[in-house]
């Protein structure tokens, strides 16, 4: 991931405009213009001084203000440091990918994609955790980090969490099968992303189903896995009748 491509991201996440953030900005000391912001995150510019990236992250409420900082940097550093931080990058990312493929879990498309699109600094925290231990439950941790992160839910732990519902169709097989314990957290709207698996009562029944949740052009959309099950389209989170987001299952067997 680039630099301008993380900034667009972060202030897309923010919900802020570039005439916001500027003022943010300057609040903070930091005089600089909307029209500077959105070519830095268009890449129009090279990233600028630590400093400002920073702020910049810091008024947009992100918790990648390291990364961003650390992008830019790297993006600025002489060729030899940033080809020599470019293959530590794409080995570690290597060795994630081993690790999680190790793990006997499915490795889905969206994980690989997931891997790939980690930036230096985030491909060198996630290894520098999980890659220095031959522990089995590191790679079943690494695999659940990373099924969260793409929006997935994964399978639940032994340790007694509670059970909050009982998918009785088989609207998220294969991957959910029916008749599996549901595990799901509460989660903001504004916290959700495209993919994330959510539970709701569709068409005023009071039995729950899960559907992967999209959001375009201000519409919301509701789709199964198993292609049979009907698709949902809402104008609002609010005219769903929205219990969580799914954060884990499990199979008695």
């Amino acid at each position: 991931m680039t630099y301008a491509k993380m900034l667009d991201d972060i202030i897309k996440k923010s919900d802020l405009s570039l005439r916001q953030i500027a003022k943010h900005c300057e609040d903070l000391n930091l005089k600089i213009t909307p029209s500077y912001i959105s070519q830095l995150k268009n890449g129009k510019l090279p990233p600028p001084s630590e400093e400002v990236s920073l702020i910049l992250a810091k008024v947009c409420g992100s918790d990648k203000q390291a990364h961003l900082v650390f992008q830019g940097y790297m993006e600025k550093a002489p060729s030899m440091i940033k080809e020599y931080m470019l293959a530590s990058s794409t080995l570690n990312k290597v060795m994630l990918e081993s690790l999680c493929k190790a793990a006997n879990k499915a490795f889905t498309k969206e994980m690989e994609d997931y891997i790939k699109e980690l930036d230096v600094l985030a491909a060198l925290e996630l290894s520098s955790e999980y890659v220095s231990t031959d522990d089995p439950q590191y790679r079943n941790n690494l695999v659940r980090e990373i099924c969260l992160s793409c929006g997935d839910a994964v399978e639940a732990d032994s340790k007694g969490e509670m059970i909050n519902l009982f998918l009785a169709d088989s609207s998220m097989s294969p991957y959910i099968p029916v008749h599996a314990y549901i595990y799901i957290i509460p989660t903001r709207e504004e916290l959700l992303k495209d993919r994330d698996i959510i539970a709701f009562y569709p068409d005023n029944r009071r039995v729950p189903t899960l559907r992967r949740i999209y959001f375009i052009k201000g519409k919301i959309l509701l789709i199964p896995d198993e292609k049979s099950h009907e698709t949902y389209f809402f104008d609002d989170i609010t005219d769903i009748e929205y219990i969580g987001k799914v954060v884990s299952f499990k199979v008695d067997i």
